[in-house]
């Protein structure tokens, strides 16, 4: 599986993400352990109680991201964080199950990772590919795969004949 996860607005917190080697959920608020959450009426319930919100499509957006991150996200998974500073990629892999850090910190929901490959650039991707990359969520499943993957592998390839 193959995510992408935003760090924050703008990736002004990929930095961080990428020295501490672990993806967070930058979202305020959420202060609780959320892996005692499981169906998806308990990830509803908790997002109107914390947006104050009723919109039944937001309540599902945002709710859908929490339940992925927690229970859906899996050791050995792909992500890709976004850098729209650069407009390039970075390659992590899941290492770790989510961890609740404490609510006395911002980034209280998290996993740890192991960066697998730095900068690849976005124009390695058809146009198709950048689009769905460009999605609006902070959190979601990529589409094409293997089509990514294969990209990614043979644009390190290149780039290492190239050294």
């Amino acid at each position: 599986m193959i995510w992408v996860c935003r760090a924050g607005k703008n990736a002004c917190y990929l930095e961080m993400f990428l020295e501490n080697n672990r993806i967070y959920l930058p979202w305020e608020g959420y202060k609780a352990d959320l892996s005692k959450f499981d169906s998806v009426v308990d990830f509803r319930a908790l997002v109107i109680k914390e947006k104050n919100i009723d919109n039944q499509t937001s309540v599902s957006n945002w709710s859908g991201q929490l339940r992925s991150f927690v229970n859906e996200m899996q050791i050995n998974d792909l992500v890709l964080l976004p850098d729209v500073h650069s407009r390039k990629y970075h390659l992590v892999k899941i290492v770790n199950d989510y961890e609740y850090l404490g609510d006395k910190i911002n980034f209280s929901h998290s996993r740890k990772i192991e960066v697998l490959v730095k900068d690849i650039p976005r124009n390695i991707f058809p146009q198709s590919i950048q689009y769905s990359l460009g999605a609006y969520r902070t959190l979601f499943k990529v589409k094409r795969e293997d089509d990514i993957l294969k990209m990614i592998l043979m644009w390190k390839e290149e780039t290492e004949r190239a050294k």
